[in-house]
């Protein structure tokens, strides 16, 4: 489910274990969204009002179910350069 402000900007799919197809997705967002956490510095314990974009995997039990996210990136550009660097990179097809 979108947060609200949140659009997608980019579909596919991906292999998890070379075998299971699962959705993914990356979205933007108008908040950069902090950790909450008390001991963390200001800049990354505040949500802050910036288009960023998050990398979100499906699930590997039921498609559409988007369960795992990325830490936010700056830019699609940025987030696409990450998420082909991981170890589902070379199985990603976008639509």
């Amino acid at each position: 489910m979108l947060l609200p402000g949140q659009v997608v900007v980019k579909e596919g799919t991906y292999l998890y274990d070379g075998e299971i197809e699962c959705d993914i997705r990356i979205v933007r967002s108008q908040i950069r969204w902090g950790t909450g956490d008390d001991g963390d510095e200001p800049r990354v314990r505040c949500d802050v009002e910036k288009d960023t974009f998050y990398v979100q995997y499906g699930s590997t039990s039921e498609r559409g179910i988007f369960n795992a996210e990325s830490d936010g990136f700056e830019s699609l550009e940025e987030a696409l350069t990450q998420v082909a660097r991981t170890t589902i990179g070379p199985t990603i097809c976008w639509a």
